[in-house]
């Protein structure tokens, strides 16, 4: 029996390694992407074609969309699928596979103090400009393959909200910025971890002068900081949506309150059906508790017996349904009498 190999590595080398960084031309960098040449100029002085152009309330913020669609989608989804293969430092946790937004709040438990501050309009700040440094410069490509992809990778003169290839882009773009925070806090021993444009320190004792460094070096990026908060660790400290409390992670409350509902709904349901479906959404909701606060700790075996509990009534609720749905066709396949006959 042949073994199935085993997939190469996410994260495959170093930036330099990159087939970007190996100062190719224009027609080189366009079999890579799995266009001609000449197409790929041509979406890059037509690519208005394939933009959309919208608004769309996320997370409470109304957002102003500006996205690929179509053959620019396409060569942006082939630009992230190189651009991942490029190592990332190991205080990025988003954009990345396998690490989660549990495992950044993980790196911060049995903290005293944490700092957390945002990137303020992290994606709409990345012009066009800082793009076409970072091919030109950092890349060393030359001028005329930088200002090509500069010109297939950003939107209206800055990273486009709503492409593929953004996260990784400005991740990549900015690493230089974020090295230096990370220098920053290694030099005082801090743990520091990066959600998209999150930024969180912690350690027994987090200095105003990493706070003061910190925003430094974002400004002078061309960037700007806010949302700037000094925690403690005796309350519960919310990590890109989980609690942290010593040494303990929590579920966040929008999620427990969703629980809730979810019983109550469970309770009202009044056919096996509806209780089926109310059961499978309390099981999603149970399982990311268990993921979150751990399979061992007291929080987790409770959701698991829950769970356990919840799968077996499930199942007999939908054989009940099956059995209801077949007595249903039965009834609806009866021979008509002779007085409902309509003719």
């Amino acid at each position: 029996m042949r073994r199935s190999k085993k997939p190469p590595p996410y994260e495959r080398y170093d930036l330099e390694r990159s087939p970007f960084a190996q100062r190719p031309t224009q027609r080189e960098v366009a079999e890579l992407l799995g266009e001609s040449k000449a197409d790929l100029i041509r979406l890059a002085n037509y690519k208005d074609q394939f933009i959309v152009r919208r608004q769309e309330n996320i997370g409470g913020k109304d957002r102003d969309l500006a996205y690929p669609v179509s053959r620019l989608r396409g060569v942006h989804e082939r630009l992230k699928f190189h651009l991942n293969k490029v190592r990332q430092p190991s205080y990025l946790f988003s954009p990345r596979k396998k690490r989660s937004q549990r495992d950044n709040a993980a790196l911060h438990l049995d903290q005293h103090q944490y700092l957390t501050l945002d990137v303020k309009q992290f994606y709409p700040s990345t012009t066009e400009d800082m793009v076409y440094r970072w091919f030109a410069d950092e890349l060393g490509m030359y001028e005329d393959v930088a200002g090509l992809l500069t010109r297939l990778s950003t939107i209206d003169g800055k990273a486009s909200f709503g492409s593929p290839l953004t996260p990784v882009l400005c991740t990549l773009v900015h690493r230089p910025m974020f090295d230096r925070v990370s220098d920053i806090c290694g030099a005082r021993g801090l743990r520091h971890s990066l959600w998209v444009d999150d930024l969180t320190i912690s350690g027994r004792f987090v200095p105003g002068q990493v706070v003061i460094g910190v925003r430094d070096v974002i400004r002078q990026s061309g960037l700007r900081s806010h949302k700037v908060r000094y925690l403690s660790g005796n309350r519960p400290v919310m990590i890109t949506g989980i609690g942290v409390v010593g040494r303990h992670l929590l579920a966040p409350n929008s999620l427990n309150l969703r629980i809730k509902q979810y019983w109550q709904d469970l309770h009202d349901a009044e056919t096996p059906d509806g209780r089926a479906s109310c059961a499978q959404s309390l099981l999603s909701q149970l399982g990311t508790v268990r993921h979150i606060v751990g399979s061992k700790s007291d929080v987790g075996r409770k959701a698991s017996d829950q769970m356990n509990m919840l799968k077996q009534k499930r199942d007999k609720w939908l054989r009940e349904a099956s059995q209801e749905a077949k007595i249903a066709r039965a009834e609806g396949t009866t021979p008509m009498e002779i007085a409902d006959i309509p003719f």
